[in-house]
């Protein structure tokens, strides 16, 4: 069950466009979560992470810097999901892609991760559905990089090509499709994933060099 409610922020951090926080309540049988938009880095200090939240970073208080220096960065976006107790329990990023990426107008990675207590709730997909409903989406790219180094398919009894699955039917449920890539991260381990949501308003010219950096070579640049 859902509840949604509009609130807006005067935190002087947050430029004037990304003060309307919305928040949904998601009811669920291990208890009431929270879901909410442009969390800003003062309010993101005011929580906690979750002991299980640790994908990325390992441990908690470094997933706690990771989700604030995100939150810093003026063009990303961080939703939340977290508890009654101000602790945070899961988190959807958007951020600019870099790197490999670099020079696609409007392009963006998403991040999701949901805390090992908190799993098989159909949390992860509340959160990525809440994360996307935004007005300009249709004119982003969002890349997904799917790296299975960050997975904790331990946990779930999992190998990493089943996690991998996972990870392809959640990301397809919201708009995503997997892309073969060249690019050298995901080209480590054949279990690493690439997922794109190609917006219906994006820039033709973006477009156009997504499909050329997918399989662009260093060594020979332009093929």
């Amino acid at each position: 069950m859902l509840q949604e409610k509009v609130s807006y922020t005067d935190d002087p951090e947050e430029p004037e466009s990304r003060r309307v926080v919305r928040i949904k309540t998601y009811q669920t049988p291990a208890g009431s979560v929270f879901l909410q938009s442009w969390c800003s880095p003062s309010f993101i200090e005011s929580l906690k992470v979750d002991e299980g939240l640790r994908a990325f970073a390992r441990l908690p208080e470094r997933e706690h810097q990771l989700l604030l220096s995100i939150a810093r960065q003026p063009e990303s976006r961080v939703t939340l999901a977290y508890d009654a107790s101000g602790t945070i329990v899961g988190q959807v990023s958007l951020a600019p892609l870099d790197h490999w990426w670099k020079g696609i107008a409007k392009s963006y990675e998403i991040a999701v991760e949901v805390s090992t207590g908190w799993r098989n709730l159909g949390l992860a997909h509340q959160l990525l559905s809440f994360a996307l409903e935004f007005e300009s989406v249709e004119e982003y790219l969002i890349v997904g990089l799917g790296l299975s180094w960050h997975w904790d398919y331990q946990g779930l009894g999992m190998s990493r090509f089943q996690y991998r699955e996972m990870v392809a039917r959640l990301f397809a449920a919201h708009g995503f499709a997997e892309y073969l890539t060249s690019e050298s991260n995901i080209r480590m381990d054949p279990a690493n994933i690439l997922v794109a949501r190609l917006g219906s308003r994006m820039d033709e010219k973006s477009m156009s060099y997504f499909f050329q950096r997918l399989l662009w070579s260093e060594t020979l640049p332009g093929l």
